[in-house]
C-alpha cells in the first residue's frame, strides 16, 4: 500500500514537471513550430505501436494514440526542459509548483479500479462460432453415453496426450471439456478409486486405480 501511494505520488509530480517543461518547450519554440513538433512525432510514433501492439500478444499499452501522444509530448518536454533550467530558480520554482499542483489534483480524485484488458491470445480462445459450439456439444454429448470405465480411462489417456503434443485453442477447450465429464464419471463410478488416483497424484493412466470395484 504504501509503495503504491510512492508510486502515485511520482507518477503525479512527473507528469507535473513534464507539463513544465511542454509550456516552456511552446514558449520556446513557439506555438506554430511546436504544434508542427507534436503532429510529426505523433505521426511517426503512433503506426510502429500499433504495429507492436498487434503483433503482442501480451501489449504493456492499450492504446496506440495514447503512446504516439505520450513520445510527442515528451519531446516537446526536451526543449522545455532545458529552457527551464536555463531559466535558473525561477524554472525550479515553476516545475515544483506545477509538482505540487499535479499531486493535490491526483490525491483528491478518487480511485478507480483498472479494467484489465484481455490479451490477443485470451481473446482468440473465446472467439468460436455458433457452428463450432454446436460442434464441440455434439461431441460432448457422444462422449456422455454409456462408456464403460475402461473406455473413460482411455479416453483420459488420449486427450493427455493430445494435451502434451499441443493442440489448437479449440481443441484444447473441447479436450477440457471431455477431461471434465471424466472426471466426473470417475467419482461417480468409483469413488473410493477415484480418491485413491488422487492420493496419488492422479497419474495419467487411471485405469490402476478405478478399473477395480468400480459401478459400471
Amino acid at each position: 500500500m504504501q509503495l503504491s501511494w510512492v508510486r502515485r505520488v511520482g507518477i503525479a509530480a512527473g507528469l507535473g514537471v513534464g507539463t513544465a517543461g511542454a509550456l516552456a518547450g511552446v514558449l520556446l519554440l513557439g506555438p506554430i513550430a511546436a504544434s508542427i513538433l507534436l503532429v510529426v512525432v505523433f505521426l511517426l510514433v503512433w503506426p510502429l505501436a500499433a504495429v507492436v501492439r498487434h503483433v503482442a500478444d501480451d501489449a504493456p499499452y492499450g492504446s496506440a494514440a495514447l503512446v504516439a501522444g505520450v513520445a510527442a509530448a515528451g519531446m516537446l518536454c526536451l526543449p522545455g526542459m532545458v529552457r527551464l533550467l536555463a531559466w535558473g530558480a525561477l524554472g525550479l520554482v515553476t516545475a515544483l509548483i506545477l509538482a505540487a499542483l499535479f499531486v493535490l489534483i491526483d490525491l483528491a480524485v478518487p480511485d478507480r479500479v483498472p479494467r484489465l484488458r484481455p490479451s490477443r491470445r485470451q481473446r482468440k480462445l473465446v472467439r468460436l462460432t455458433e457452428t463450432q459450439l454446436v460442434e464441440d456439444e455434439q461431441l460432448i454429448a457422444s462422449l456422455q453415453c454409456p462408456l464403460s470405465i475402461e473406455e473413460l480411462c482411455g479416453v483420459w489417456s488420449e486427450t493427455a496426450t493430445q494435451l502434451a503434443q499441443g493442440a489448437a485453442p479449440r481443441d484444447r477447450q473441447a479436450v477440457a471439456e471431455v477431461r471434465r465429464i471424466c472426471l466426473d464419471e470417475f467419482e461417480r463410478r468409483n469413488p473410493d478409486g477415484f480418491n485413491r488416483w488422487l492420493d496419488a497424484g492422479a497419474p495419467a493412466n487411471p485405469g490402476r486405480y478405478l478399473l477395480g470395484n468400480s459401478n459400471n
